[in-house]
């Protein structure tokens, strides 16, 4: 076409987070794991993280994810998680992170889009 510039962006899909949105994942991930709704996103959790130290992925972005329904993201951060057990020690509000971890992985497997 003439006349068509390259601006050196593209237009993508909308990224806009509804928290009101109803979430069947996250309602079941508390009824698995309840102390993750004590969970203040203090991010703790991540500044302990040897992973999220290198990949910039913690159990805080992970948290989100789930929330939020970005499941593909979600995948992509689940497979960095070393089980270390450092985010659950470091916890202010004893969050069984680990736990956590475990019971996303499962509900990945049911919910993936």
């Amino acid at each position: 076409m003439i006349g068509m510039t390259d601006f050196g962006f593209k237009i993508h899909k909308d990224q806009l987070l509804d928290q009101d949105r109803p979430n069947v994942a996250y309602k079941e991930m508390i009824e698995k794991v309840p102390s993750l709704s004590l969970c203040i996103s203090c991010g703790s959790c991540t500044a302990t993280c040897n992973s999220s130290e290198m990949t910039g992925m913690g159990f805080r972005k992970l948290h989100l994810y789930l929330k939020t329904g970005l499941y593909v993201n979600l995948k992509r951060g689940l497979k960095y998680c070393q089980y270390c057990g450092k985010c659950w020690l470091v916890c202010p509000r004893g969050v069984n992170t680990r736990k956590a971890i475990v019971e996303m992985k499962r509900i990945f497997e049911i919910y993936k889009t």
